[in-house]
């Protein structure tokens, strides 16, 4: 054994889950010869109101953003290599562009081409839907030579070149409070931000081999987002806004009690604890805000098969108490007229166990499916910046 030896450094990484219900935090260690350790994961609520606003939603946000970063902080004392920051939907707009390059002559694919490429569509993302945004991410997703699908392009020679490029742009108020909280907290630790969009993609595609594809449906507290995966792409992706707390806001109006208290209501409802004179009300705002959002999902998903049917499998995020009363309308016939088969959706959840082999044994039992997919992420996507 070489005395110079060395053992193989960890990372250690926080991660840090911004969606519309709540922030939630994870630290995690890794290096190359080893799985991940999650090492703590707190969550913090976001306190929400009966009227949606911009900045009643960014104050509230801040509240839980800067509780979890402070929990997370104490909660370790060693040295933090890196801040992963998660975006999910309304915090970010997205799209993938398809760029098709053809010559009479083969040309090398370059990392020179992809960068003029990106340049380009940033400058056409910026101008048409990026007016409040900062750029977060710019990537090429999935690469085609002559009509094959290559996973590293560089070097080889092609007459035709194909490229799926994801861009994304977070919504700039968020942005800027979320590098102030964290910056408070994580002094002179760098930090980047992603979307839960491409966290995902890359996550699910790495251990989902599905040649038909799947959809992916997070149904967050104030927003639902989709995205369709297939042939080793991000197809599409859309979202619209109503998630789980349109059920908390009917069923505090049906009670006249509080938003916290509706939500308590809602969930010890979804486990049988039921009381004769609210039950009734709750059922019929769980109806009545069910068939609400079974209407906006539809229409996004029109829209999205009006380019090419959609496959059936469909992987539900969200919090499993209240979200399968939303869910639950996915396996009915009213969007069989979507699919390839013609069929109903067949809707699961993702599995933890699915996870396994990126963490310690054991370590991915009671875990958020988000933060574990983030911490994957942050450790094996990511390196290190110096």
């Amino acid at each position: 054994m070489s005395f110079f030896s060395k053992t193989p450094r960890k990372k250690v990484a926080a991660v840090i889950d911004i969606t519309s219900s709540s922030v939630g935090g994870a630290l995690t260690e890794s290096n190359e010869e080893c799985p991940i350790t999650i090492l703590v994961a707190p969550k913090s609520p976001v306190n929400f109101l009966f009227d949606v606003s911009m900045e009643a939603s960014l104050r509230c946000t801040a509240d839980s953003l800067r509780l979890t970063a402070k929990k997370l902080k104490n909660l370790y004392s060693g040295k933090i290599d890196e801040v992963l920051c998660v975006f999910s939907s309304p915090w970010f707009v997205s799209k993938v562009k398809i760029i098709t390059v053809t010559k009479e002559k083969p040309f090398e694919a370059r990392n020179t081409f992809f960068n003029k490429l990106i340049e380009e569509e940033e400058k056409n993302f910026n101008d048409k839907k990026n007016k409040r945004g900062r750029f977060i991410e710019h990537e090429v997703i999935k690469y085609e030579l002559n009509g094959y699908y290559v996973k590293n392009p560089s070097g080889k020679n092609a007459r035709s070149i194909k490229s799926h490029i994801y861009l994304s742009a977070g919504v700039e108020e968020a942005m800027e409070l979320a590098r102030k909280e964290i910056e408070k907290v994580f002094i002179h630790v760098p930090l980047r931000f992603a979307t839960s969009s491409l966290v995902v993609f890359k996550v699910l595609s790495d251990i989902l081999k599905n040649k038909e594809g799947f959809l992916i449906i997070d149904i967050g507290g104030e927003t639902t987002e989709i995205n369709l995966i297939r042939d080793n792409a991000m197809e599409q992706s859309a979202s619209f806004s109503k998630g789980t707390n349109l059920l908390f806001r009917k069923v505090a109006a049906a009670l006249n009690t509080f938003l916290e208290e509706a939500s308590s209501i809602v969930k010890a409802y979804s486990v049988g604890h039921r009381t004769l004179e609210s039950s009734e009300k709750v059922a019929a705002a769980i109806k009545d805000s069910v068939g609400e959002w079974r209407d906006y999902l539809k229409n996004s998903l029109a829209a999205m098969a009006r380019e090419s049917l959609l496959p059936q499998n469909v992987f539900i995020i969200g919090d499993d108490s209240v979200c399968k009363f939303f869910s639950s309308c996915l396996e009915s016939g009213d969007f069989s007229e979507f699919t390839i088969l013609r069929k109903p959706f067949v809707a699961q959840k993702i599995n933890p166990e699915w996870l396994t082999r990126y963490f310690k044994t054991g370590d991915y039992r009671h875990k958020d499916i988000v933060l574990m997919m983030e911490a994957i992420y942050a450790n094996k996507f990511l390196e290190i910046r110096n």
